[in-house]
């Protein structure tokens, strides 16, 4: 009997490793790769969800009158206005008229949310880099009270090129997965901030691939972005990455879950 139980403790320790290595892939600002769809949209998004991806990643800024948005550059074009502004400078009603390409207009995080609720991937927030630290704080609190009013706490995961950014999302809620973006932290300095894990450009992750051992050793996870072509995604997967963030979800599933 004591035989048969470490016979069956080492095949669910085997089991667990190969179910924890397999790595999982996220649409990179939704999947857009089809026609009528375009980054950051509520469409992206509910599409992400068709296509059984891990998560979708979208970018927030927040207005000057602290509302939350979901675009991805720091300025928009304001076709009424016949100009370009700056999202953070501007209150909400100067761009919510403002239409994408596929004729959506730019969603607001209360939007956003109540769509991926309906969805079966994680989301993957990413809260932008402000003008002050000022308003990144705004950014940040405003992001955290409008997932829990979407009782969405379980749901998202965050990600910011700002350290203070990252630091503030691990102080206020620091249950959440916070991975850093910037990629000039090593995994141990990474550890040291009490973030879940790094998010890395795949040129950071070529010139440093002892990271992702070293990561997996601190316990945090490894992201990698924005990975499309074919060989680099099958490299990335050899590599052990967690996840890989792509504008090709369709074809990097295929070949991380053959």
């Amino acid at each position: 009997m004591k035989t048969i139980t470490i016979f069956l403790h080492i095949i669910f320790l085997i089991f667990s490793v190969n179910v924890g290595a397999q790595t999982r892939i996220i649409a990179h600002r939704g999947y857009w790769d089809v026609d009528g769809h375009v980054e950051n949209s509520l469409s992206s998004l509910e599409a992400a969800g068709r296509i059984g991806v891990y998560g979708s990643e979208f970018d927030v800024h927040i207005t000057r009158d602290g509302k939350a948005v979901v675009y991805h550059d720091d300025d928009i074009p304001i076709e009424s206005h016949h100009r370009t502004v700056n999202i953070e400078s501007a209150d909400y009603s100067i761009i919510k008229k403002t239409r994408l390409a596929n004729g959506e207009r730019i969603p607001t995080l209360s939007r956003y949310l109540a769509k991926g609720r309906k969805l079966p991937c994680r989301l993957i927030l990413e809260i932008k880099e402000h003008h002050s630290p000022e308003a990144e704080e705004r950014c940040v609190r405003e992001v955290l009270r409008l997932v829990k009013a979407a009782k969405m706490e379980d749901r998202v995961d965050y990600i910011s090129f700002s350290k203070f950014v990252c630091q503030r999302l691990h102080t206020l809620m620091p249950q959440a997965s916070v991975s850093y973006l910037n990629g000039d932290l090593t995994p141990r300095e990474i550890k040291d901030m009490g973030l879940s894990g790094i998010d890395y450009h795949s040129d950071i992750l070529l010139s440093h691939p002892e990271w992702i051992s070293q990561s997996h050793q601190l316990g945090l996870s490894v992201n990698v972005w924005t990975v499309n072509d074919t060989e680099d995604i099958r490299r990335f997967v050899s590599l052990g990455v967690d996840f890989i963030t792509t504008n090709r979800p369709v074809e990097a599933m295929r070949i991380a879950h053959p």
